[in-house]
């Protein structure tokens, strides 16, 4: 694979992962929703992989090598990526019909897709010859600047930022997949980008970490609920619960709809199970961290109680989230 594909993001993003297009393009290498989905990156409320910088330069890569398995020709492939393959197809079709030269330069392909191949190739020729230009490139050091790390459980990313020992700024620049300010692990792992230096001191932190990773459990909305209720019963305001669910400002909540929500901590909480538990006396209290396979039947069986009363103990249903807080009243 030439070595210029790697300038195609200064064409398409100038390398800002953020960047966002009127055609919903988005990430360094720009892709749309629907190719992007082709080539495994996910995209949801939690995070969008066109914007991670690992996860979109290899499936940009992958699409470039169909692409040019398909046309045999780098220069159609790249002009592929830009306008798309139908629209080369359709110009290659015509000139072989009418038994005309099928090169790059002799195809009536759009000009947009001629000056997005041209505008690679005046960039290559500038950072090669870059003293004839009178242009001075900034020296970058040819070693790896970060490592991965596999996340298994949800974790919230200020937890990350400060077992690594990195600003936030950092975390985001080196991590912009993120929409919200939680680590959503769904079907598989994954994987984040720390600086070199700060691996270990993450993994050995992470690794000594006893506390909740997650500060949030899922709520399912009850019905005639309504998100104020939801946000006052949870001891935090409507504008948080929409901006870590992506809930649009005046959009209503549906029955049974999942949501995060803050799981409830500390003296106010045990106060209000005080209220409503006869049996509750102080020391007699306790508080179970859900860990990974735990399920309301073996926690009920543990503590000898019902999953009834678990449930009516923690206003929740069955469901259960790593780290999740259950506030146990110990016979």
């Amino acid at each position: 694979m030439p070595m210029e594909i790697a300038l195609i993001p200064v064409i398409e993003s100038s390398y800002n992962p953020l960047i966002k297009s009127d055609n919903r393009s988005a990430g360094l290498w720009q892709f749309i929703p629907e190719t992007a989905r082709i080539f495994g990156l996910t995209q949801n409320v939690w995070h969008d992989d066109r914007r991670d910088v690992v996860a979109s330069t290899q499936a940009a890569l992958d699409y470039l090598q169909y692409l040019y398995q398909k046309f045999d020709n780098w220069k159609l492939a790249i002009a592929a990526y830009n306008i798309g393959e139908g629209v080369v197809s359709k110009a290659l079709a015509r000139n072989i019909h009418k038994g005309r030269s099928v090169n790059f330069y002799d195809l009536n392909l759009p000009i947009e897709a001629k000056h997005y191949v041209f505008k690679l190739l005046v960039i290559k020729d500038i950072i090669a010859n870059s003293r004839k230009y009178g242009i001075q490139l900034q020296p970058i050091p040819n070693r790896p600047y970060f490592e991965e790390v596999k996340i298994h459980e949800h974790i919230d990313i200020s937890l990350v930022t400060r077992l690594a020992n990195i600003s936030d700024i950092e975390f985001s620049a080196l991590n912009p997949a993120y929409n919200r300010f939680v680590i959503k692990v769904l079907d598989e792992p994954r994987t984040l980008l720390l600086p070199k230096d700060r691996k270990e001191t993450f993994v050995k932190n992470l690794e000594m970490y006893q506390d909740p990773r997650f500060s949030w459990q899922i709520y399912h909305v009850k019905k005639g609920e309504k998100i104020n209720d939801i946000a006052i019963r949870h001891e935090t305001t409507v504008k948080q619960l929409q901006a870590i669910n992506g809930i649009a400002r005046n959009k209503n909540l549906t029955f049974g709809q999942k949501i995060l929500v803050p799981q409830l901590i500390g003296a106010n909480k045990l106060t209000m199970i005080a209220q409503n538990e006869k049996q509750f006396q102080g020391d007699k209290s306790g508080v179970h961290i859900v860990k990974k396979g735990d399920t309301l039947y073996h926690i009920a069986k543990r503590y000898r109680t019902t999953i009834d009363q678990i449930k009516q103990w923690n206003n929740s249903d069955e469901n259960l989230s790593i780290g999740q807080k259950l506030f146990i009243v110990k016979s």
